[in-house]
């Protein structure tokens, strides 16, 4: 029998092979497992990836298939055709896909990118009036064409007078149509369709009244004369200045680029002194107005206008530059432009995402006059007790001075200060001043003698009125400085003042200045809606057109840029014109147009560029997908979605293909 020695090791590598053994297979178990998880998960990616793929091909389907249709969403119509459902089988490597599409019963339009898709108005010319005037009125010979290039669309009448209304495109009235239209399609008068005739709602370039300008010099014929961005209250200046018998004549009125808010104050009752009594019309006689960035007659852009100015072509246009920096005029209350013997150009500035407003109508806001009563800050002088809180209210607590013996005295007092809390700005018209002083004396006689005097701020004295009161009656006088203060508060220089109180008694006794006070009332600049004549109804030469324009051979009358005047109507006489009038459209309550002469211009007098946006309908869309290559049908959660928006030149004749797509939301349920 073998016997095994003490030292003798064999064997004893055996748990070592099993440990390892049964290491190598765990981690090998551990690895296999983690293998079939790696290549399980990456499976399932590849079909999430390829899912989403095809929903999101699956919903570009259905865009283009909508671009490529007439439906607007009306009621009756089906997004596809006869069914709100595509179907898309065997579509992708993710299966089968179908999209299934649902109205958007909200309407709106698109802001635009660039000049060249849509920052535009939606028709050359849309009136917002709906009744007791016109809302187009063209007269003209017989025989002849007033010619448009865009949508007409009128919310009341059209009323073609002589001759024909010729468009491009739509024409659409809400009321009924008088004389002759020629328009693709024929022109839908009594139209009860879209909403294309809504008000834009342009805001303006400004939300407060800048500060007001004065009119610069104007001495030399011939000469350039230049006006800064700003407010202008003085129409009767302006007229005077753009007269034939001007000190500055045939000469260039260049408006730099800016905002420009004119609201004439020459018709208020209250006026200043150095504000000419008249009406609220700027008219222009003579010369050259240029409002905008100026340039040459090859378009390039120079430092200032030439004298004379070549109008038209004479600022830079927003339709041929995309950096065209221009103006905005901005017309407040009862302020009107009246075009007659001069030459006006008005170019706008071009933006990304609106129109190049360039002649703007406010239609809202409104003043809001000020009353207030300023009081002392502080008092010196013989009397005492006269604290500026005691002198500020009537409360028998003023300032007193006690005649020294049975002879009497005299004695004097001055409050300084009557500062407002704001300064009135300039501009502002004064309503009401009235400085009141309350005093009395305890042995008052008819012989006492008061005088006051309230000069203020740079000014020059103004005697108030004082009466002798009774034994111990208190007497309160009131003097009407409303004249005298008015040039400073529209100047916006008034500052307060002192007012200087002075008595002579002969008797014994106590005088008392209860209190002095300065009761002003005051209407600011404030950024006014169309008002007084230009809200009449619009039937006969009496009444009041924002602007007022005569177009021939020698005067001449263009806007480069949009025209909205949504309360107010336009009204342009046209004689030989040459060239478009109003360009980028014109939005106004009525716009009232008249030819005269013969019509040698074959071209449109108002335009808007072909690719204005009108309005759009948006849809709702979500993307199916099913495993297979069969059909597939809507259910259960949607891989993705979106909403999208289509526009139409003219929403009521959508044209296949021709549609401009906005996707307004993606969104996938990855």
């Amino acid at each position: 029998m073998n016997r095994r020695r003490k030292d003798d090791d064999t064997g004893a590598a055996l748990p070592l092979v099993l440990i390892l053994v049964t290491v190598i297979a765990v981690v090998l178990g551990a690895l296999l497992s983690f293998a079939d998880t790696s290549v399980r998960t990456t499976v399932n990616l590849r079909d999430q990836a390829a899912s989403a793929y095809t929903a999101d091909g699956a919903l570009q389907a259905g865009i283009n298939a909508i671009r490529n249709s007439t439906f607007t969403g009306a009621d009756g119509e089906h997004c596809f055709g006869a069914s709100d459902t595509l179907s898309l089988p065997g579509f992708g490597s993710g299966g089968a896909a179908a999209v299934s599409c649902t109205a958007d019963p909200a309407k709106v339009q698109i802001q635009c990118p660039s000049l060249s898709v849509c920052n535009r108005p939606g028709s050359a010319i849309l009136t917002l009036g709906t009744g007791g005037e016109d809302g187009l009125n063209i007269q003209q010979p017989t025989g002849s064409s007033f010619r448009v290039h865009g949508v007409v669309y009128s919310n009341s009448n059209i009323n073609v007078v002589n001759g024909s209304l010729d468009t491009n495109t739509a024409v659409y009235a809400r009321g009924a149509c008088a004389g002759t239209i020629r328009s693709t399609p024929a022109a839908a008068c009594g139209y009860g369709g879209s909403n294309l005739g809504a008000d834009p709602g342009y805001a303006p370039a400004l939300t407060s009244v800048p500060p007001r300008q004065a009119l610069p010099p104007c001495t030399k014929a011939g000469s350039l004369v230049t006006f800064q961005p700003g407010f202008y209250d003085d129409a009767a200046g302006l007229s005077a200045m753009m007269s034939a018998s001007s000190k500055c004549k045939d000469s260039t009125f260049w408006f730099t680029p800016g905002t420009y808010y004119f609201d004439f104050r020459n018709s208020a009752a209250l006026r200043p002194p150095s504000l000419p009594g008249g009406d609220d019309v700027w008219t222009v006689d003579n010369g050259y107005l240029v409002a905008g960035t100026p340039v040459d007659a090859g378009g390039r852009i120079i430092a200032k206008p030439p004298v004379p100015a070549k109008i038209p072509a004479a600022c830079d246009n927003p339709i041929d530059d995309a950096k065209a920096a221009g103006v905005q005029f901005v017309f407040g209350g009862d302020s009107r432009l009246a075009v007659k013997a001069g030459q006006v150009e008005i170019c706008g500035s071009y933006r990304a995402d609106r129109p190049p407003v360039a002649l703007y109508g406010l239609a809202s806001g409104a003043e809001a006059p000020v009353t207030g009563t300023l009081t002392p800050g502080a008092a010196t002088g013989d009397f005492t007790g006269g604290t500026a809180a005691a002198l500020s209210k009537v409360d028998s607590t003023g300032a007193t001075w006690a005649a020294p013996g049975k002879s009497g005295g005299t004695a004097t007092l001055t409050a300084t200060a009557f500062s407002p809390a704001v300064t009135p700005p300039a501009g502002t018209i004064l309503t009401s001043a009235k400085i009141r002083v309350t005093h009395s004396n305890d042995h008052g006689a008819s012989k006492d003698s008061r005088t006051a005097q309230f000069t203020p701020a740079g000014g020059a004295p103004i005697p108030l009125t004082l009466s002798a009161p009774s034994d111990g009656s208190a007497a309160t006088d009131v003097t009407d400085v409303t004249s005298q203060l008015a040039q400073s508060v529209y100047d916006g220089t008034f500052g307060g003042g002192q007012l200087s109180y002075a008595v002579n008694v002969k008797h014994e006794g106590t005088e008392l200045v209860d209190a002095v006070q300065l009761d002003l009332a005051y209407t600011p600049p404030a950024l006014r809606a169309e008002s007084g004549c230009t809200q009449l109804p619009y039937t006969s030469p009496s009444a009041c057109a924002l602007v007022t324009a005569l177009n021939n051979s020698g005067n001449r009358f263009y806007v480069q840029g949009t025209t909205y005047a949504p309360k107010a109507v336009l009204d342009v006489t046209l004689n030989n014109a040459t060239e478009p009038i109003f360009r980028f459209g014109v939005v106004a309550r009525s716009l009232w147009v008249k030819e005269t002469g013969s019509v040698t211009f074959t071209g449109a007098v108002i335009e808007v560029p072909d690719d204005s946006p009108g309005f759009v309908f948006g849809v709702y869309l979500s993307a199916y997908v099913c495993p297979g290559t069969g059909t597939c049908a809507p259910g259960g959660t949607p891989v993705a979605r979106a909403r999208v928006a289509y526009v139409d030149g003219d929403p009521a004749n959508p044209v296949a293909g021709a549609r401009q797509v906005s996707v307004l939301s993606w969104s996938g349920n990855r």
